[in-house]
């Protein structure tokens, strides 16, 4: 059964007096029978309060119960993957294949951080006993709030990349549950609330919250217990949490991602040697009814004679595809008025299809280069194809180019030699960058990097992918010249963890 109630430190509370709301089924448009509470300003006070007074606790639990605990929480989405299934696809009408990709890919995420975990050598335990005796580690800060993103609601979502980062970190966790798919959050927070209970662990380490108000995330984040935020949306939403954050009396990190393009640069003899490039580029634009946060929404051609069909074919391809709705009417509504609003600019081409929502514009970069609203992103299955007739031109667009998540350059082999300028200037716009593929798709290991320049996100020195994401959780502290009993285990001279540190500068697992 789904819990419409708010989890608050362990304990699902119910609020006769809440505001209430209902997710929708997309293909409908009608509610879901589940009346969901909205959080109150009290329960949000409550799991802060009781979060921080276990924080200590929790962040000193050893590495062997945090990979028990992940565990569990891996057994008990499984023990419940049908109910969830079925809930996820009710509230996003994204098909059976993709949902049990997610879901696979949840688990699997959980499994990288239990790796982690057992390696244990991220907090990187640091020893210098020449002078005073200095002893580092990295340590968890503090309550985290992580707001589940509506695009994906497993991934990035109650136990997604944010959230089981936090959990394995040693930090308590509140999770903003995203009311797009409040029921599938609802189901996987009392799947993590059941590992807690079988793992012996403190309840309060865990609050799952709900709502549409824009009144919950301000608060959570303005509560002066929280120390640290995790967001995947818009601009505009993670902008808005992030001043709260640096307007407190104690500003903590947000580390927002945010609105990406990801433009696709295309050489002139790539563009006129790939037989598969416009179903290639035509799958991309497509792929989630393009509501993954790397689907590429510019696409640059290098094209000095203007022969090339690719937008056509483009257009042809996606005019074949049947795609699924977006996950909700108020998204659908929004990336319908932006195409509206672009169809009003008589420099852009817009071409929709007949068969779904998919759209392509084609635009002269010089008309971009007059206007640079033409580079923000237009979330839903739509790219903007943008058309060069140089090298140099398409180098004048990426100078005018925000931040992004990813850019990638298509090139013949040929063009190879002469593609070192446009590297340069791309290394400092994204956080990934490509040579062969499209940016969708995101591969869940330690060298992803999934955060660019802002506005891409907040921080672009970190990522929301992959275990290194486990860092926006940590700060360092050192030790000097501490009595051995009173050192945490990992930097004591026994090293009882038998894992690698670093030693006077030398890697080793030796004892001191």
């Amino acid at each position: 059964m789904i819990k419409a109630q708010n989890l608050v430190a362990g304990q699902w509370q119910d609020n006769l007096k809440a505001s209430t709301f209902h997710t929708l089924n997309p293909i409908t448009n009608k509610p879901l029978p589940t009346q969901f509470q909205e959080a109150s300003s009290s329960q949000i006070h409550d799991a802060l309060i009781k979060a921080s007074t276990i924080y200590e606790s929790y962040a000193s639990t050893s590495f062997k119960v945090r990979i028990e605990f992940l565990q569990s929480i891996q057994k008990e989405l499984n023990k419940s993957s049908n109910d969830i299934l079925k809930t996820y696809q009710e509230e996003s009408a994204l098909p059976s294949p993709r949902a049990e990709g997610e879901f696979q890919r949840t688990i699997d995420q959980i499994q990288r951080y239990i790796e982690l975990l057992e390696e244990g050598t991220f907090i990187q335990p640091k020893i210098n006993t020449s002078g005073p005796d200095l002893r580092k580690i990295l340590y968890p800060i503090g309550p985290i709030a992580v707001f589940g993103a509506s695009n994906f609601p497993l991934a990035f979502s109650t136990a997604g990349g944010d959230t089981i980062s936090v959990l394995a970190s040693g930090c308590p966790l509140i999770v903003k549950a995203h009311p797009y798919h409040a029921g599938t959050s609802a189901l996987v927070a009392e799947a993590i609330l059941k590992a807690i209970s079988y793992c012996g662990l403190p309840k309060e380490i865990f609050s799952h919250l709900g709502g549409v108000s824009h009144r919950i995330g301000g608060e959570l984040v303005s509560h002066p217990l929280l120390k640290g935020v995790g967001f995947t949306g818009s601009l505009s939403g993670g902008k808005a949490l992030y001043d709260l954050a640096q307007k407190r009396e104690e500003p903590i990190p947000v580390f927002a991602e945010m609105g990406s393009v990801n433009p696709i640069l295309i050489t002139e003899k790539r563009l006129l040697t790939d037989k598969n490039l416009s179903e290639t580029l035509a799958n991309s634009i497509a792929q989630g009814t393009g509501q993954f946060c790397t689907n590429p929404g510019m696409i640059i051609l290098c094209d000095p004679q203007g022969i090339s069909k690719i937008t056509s074919k483009v257009i042809d391809h996606l005019s074949k595809m049947i795609l699924p709705p977006m996950v909700h009417i108020n998204i659908e509504k929004n990336y319908l008025l932006q195409l509206d609003k672009l169809q009003e600019n008589e420099a852009v081409k817009l071409v929709r299809t007949s068969s779904s929502n998919s759209a392509i514009g084609v635009v002269s970069a010089e008309d971009v280069l007059k206007n640079k609203k033409l580079t923000e992103e237009i979330f839903g299955p739509f790219s903007l194809f943008v058309e060069c007739k140089s090298m140099n031109q398409l180098k004048d667009l990426v100078k005018i180019i925000p931040g992004q998540l990813t850019a990638t350059i298509l090139a013949h082999k040929d063009d190879h030699s002469e593609l070192v300028p446009l590297v340069t200037q791309l290394k400092n716009k994204v956080g990934r960058l490509l040579f062969e593929g499209v940016p969708t798709g995101v591969a869940v290991n330690q060298a992803m990097q999934h955060g660019g320049p802002y506005p891409a996100s907040t921080d672009g020195r970190y990522t929301s992918i992959g275990t290194d994401a486990i860092y926006r959780w940590l700060r360092p502290i050192t030790f000097q010249d501490c009595p051995n009993t009173l050192l945490p285990p990992i930097l004591q001279n026994e090293n009882p963890l038998k894992i690698y540190r670093l030693i006077n500068g030398q890697l080793t697992k030796d004892t001191l």
